[in-house]
């Protein structure tokens, strides 16, 4: 019926589920993913060793009470001792998983058969990635870390790094392309604080646009600004930087460039608003509507246009001191 939703049965599997991405169904059946054991213990003598696992449930009836239950119908355990989950997609009879510990596999699974999940395929790449867009059949693109040395192991969590993933051949996953972003031109200059992008652990504010191949990706930073006044003397202040890097992708072969840039920095630090904004200096969402981009942050409303990234419009905020 048409605006009624009908409890139906539940069932009970272990472990965590990361987010809404790790649930999916699929013509009648739930795949959930999920991992099983204890993280980032330290303080523990034996903490419980993490796997993930790729669970099937459908819809059944517990012979006992004759009630309907979602029953497994299958799995695929044993995945990536000794890490977890970072994040997954399922797209039709595929399934796609990111786990970490110390260097980053991609695992692309084949649920056709779903009472005998089978991993296909497996890269690994240093850094890892928090969220995955599926482009078409053939390629994935991803925003997550870079790796933290040359070594590979660790992440950099100042870093903001796209990835795109040829799945053409699901049994040899590979890396088509990656693009580091930065919200400032020097990111090495240690006088900026980390830089931030909402992006990667929010999936609204990664907007990607198919009809021009185009992605929005919010990065934000700030730094501390000493100066001299002669009546108060030595006084701290912030500079902030707050953009939206305008990304080009190629579905076809994956590659990446920047297309260019929203600035909100100059509605940040005008002198009539010395403000600490508290977060709010983010480009929180970004909205693809016909030739212009729109970006949102605390401080305003911009339109620019996308051929050739210049201010059409902007309305400021009111701010509260």
């Amino acid at each position: 019926i048409p605006g009624v939703t009908t409890y139906t049965g539940s069932g009970r599997i272990d472990g965590q589920i990361l987010n809404q991405f790790c649930i999916s169904e699929h013509e009648g059946v739930l795949r959930i993913a999920t991992t099983v054991g204890q993280w980032n213990r330290w303080w523990m003598e034996d903490p419980e060793p993490m796997s993930s696992s790729i669970v099937t449930l459908v819809r059944g009836v517990n012979p006992e009470t004759d009630q309907q239950v979602l029953l497994e119908y299958g799995r695929l355990d044993g995945i990536a001792e000794d890490e977890r989950i970072w994040t997954a997609r399922f797209v039709e009879d595929r399934a796609y998983l990111v786990t970490f510990e110390q260097i980053d596999p991609l695992w692309t699974i084949d649920l056709s058969d779903p009472a005998t999940p089978t991993i296909l395929g497996e890269l690994e790449v240093p850094g890892v990635s928090t969220y995955i867009h599926p482009l078409h059949d053939g390629m994935l693109l991803t925003i997550g870390m870079g790796p933290a040395g040359e070594d590979g192991l660790g992440l950099d969590w100042s870093s903001t790094r796209l990835s795109t993933f040829n799945i053409s051949d699901v049994t040899q996953p590979a890396v088509a392309d990656t693009l580091m972003l930065s919200p400032v031109n020097d990111p090495e200059d240690n006088r900026w604080t980390w830089s931030y992008s909402e992006a990667k652990y929010e999936h609204k504010a990664f907007q990607y646009w198919g009809p021009k191949e185009m992605l929005a990706v919010p990065l934000s930073t700030y730094r501390y600004i000493e100066s001299h006044d002669e009546d108060v003397g030595y006084h701290w202040s912030y500079e902030y930087i707050s953009k939206a890097i305008i990304v080009n992708v190629d579905e076809a072969t994956g590659s990446m460039s920047i297309h260019g840039e929203v600035n909100h920095s100059s509605l940040l630090n005008d002198e009539e608003r010395n403000h600490w904004w508290g977060g709010n200096e983010n480009i929180r969402r970004t909205i693809f509507m016909g030739d212009y981009i729109y970006a949102i942050s605390g401080a305003g409303i911009t339109a620019h246009h996308l051929d050739t990234m210049e201010l059409s419009d902007v309305v400021m905020f009111e701010v509260e001191y």
